[in-house]
């Protein structure tokens, strides 16, 4: 496709400026978001939210749902209007419409796609939509169909699509026009594993030729591979913002999990309140826990300690920490838990 490129647990993000941004990282920023508020009704979906997005940046979107991942992105597509704030998109303000949307790819996370038309059909139908050049249609739409791995299904009816292959037309609508700015909302939705990794490599691939995502999901696993920086939304407020790696090294915690033989209440009340243990949870017939500030020495000592209290262990283990468990902490911190650094 043709290339168009135009130590403490943290605390909100305040956002830079341009040139520092730009030193920090040597890269632009091409989406620019400041104190961004939005209500629906007596609902607040946004307050006061900042977001910097780089050129040639993945960055994610992670939270519970309400949290206004949603409205974040429809704000940024010039699909709904924020109460105040401003934001720009490659040099644009948002009321500049139609400059902003020829710079941007969106997909929704509700499809919308328009089952009475042929798969060649749909895409000819946005190519003339986005006034994409008559004598470079065809090449567009071909290659877009090749990026996105449909294109034997170009005679085929969007009706009988199933939905994987109408995520896949989604994300090719999003791209026909090769935008400088991805807005995705959930795009794994619906994917089996092997389109993922398929999709994982389709964003990098975009995101080598110079495009900026924005991506929104729950399968933190993908952003996980996949972003340069992960924010986490909560109750309408951008809590953290921070590079993916250092996010999961400083909050992803200490994270085991611990089984006992028959009934894990006596393991229950042996670890309540123990030094160095924190967020002791159920989490099915499991114990989950977080140490602090112990070692695999530590670790072995304590199991040693439970089994000296005659506690039959069946299962303890150490998980490595990931962007689901940093996530977790972020957002339950944020909501007023006490939960382990």
């Amino acid at each position: 496709m043709e290339d168009r490129r135009d130590p403490d647990p943290p605390s909100p993000e305040q956002i830079p400026s341009e040139e520092e941004a730009r030193l920090r990282s040597g890269r632009a920023p091409v989406v620019r978001a400041v104190s961004l508020t939005k209500r629906y009704g007596g609902t607040l979906a946004l307050t006061d939210l900042n977001l910097t997005l780089l050129e040639g940046e993945i960055f994610g979107l992670v939270g519970p749902n309400g949290a206004g991942k949603t409205t974040l992105l429809r704000i940024l597509a010039t699909l709904t209007r924020p109460d105040s704030g401003e934001a720009t998109i490659c040099g644009h303000p948002l009321d500049r419409v139609r400059e902003v949307r020829s710079r941007i790819g969106f997909m929704p996370d509700v499809l919308g796609v328009y089952d009475d038309m042929l798969v060649r059909e749909y895409f000819e139908f946005f190519a003339r939509a986005c006034h994409l050049p008559e004598a470079t249609r065809d090449y567009a739409i071909q290659e877009t169909m090749r990026l996105v791995g449909i294109e034997t299904l170009a005679e085929q009816g969007v009706e009988g699509l199933s939905r994987g292959m109408k995520q896949r037309l989604a994300l090719g609508r999003a791209l026909l026009h090769a935008p400088r700015v991805l807005l995705l909302d959930e795009p794994a939705s619906g994917l089996d594993p092997l389109a993922r990794l398929e999709l994982r490599e389709i964003l990098r691939r975009m995101q080598r030729q110079g495009v900026s995502i924005l991506i929104s999901s729950h399968v933190l696993e993908d952003l996980a591979e996949m972003c340069d920086r992960v924010g986490v939304l909560s109750r309408g407020s951008m809590v953290c913002v921070q590079q993916t790696r250092d996010l999961i090294e400083m909050r992803g915690g200490r994270l085991v999990r611990a089984r006992a033989l028959g009934n894990s209440e006596d393991l229950f009340r042996f670890l309540a309140g123990r030094p160095g243990i924190e967020g002791l949870r159920w989490d099915n017939q499991s114990l989950v826990f977080q140490m602090t500030g112990g070692d695999e020495a530590e670790l072995a000592r304590l199991v040693a300690r439970i089994v000296g209290q005659g506690i039959s262990l069946v299962a303890f283990a150490e998980e490595l920490p990931s962007l689901e468990s940093a996530y977790l902490n972020v957002t339950r911190a944020a909501e007023g838990w006490e939960v382990a650094p």
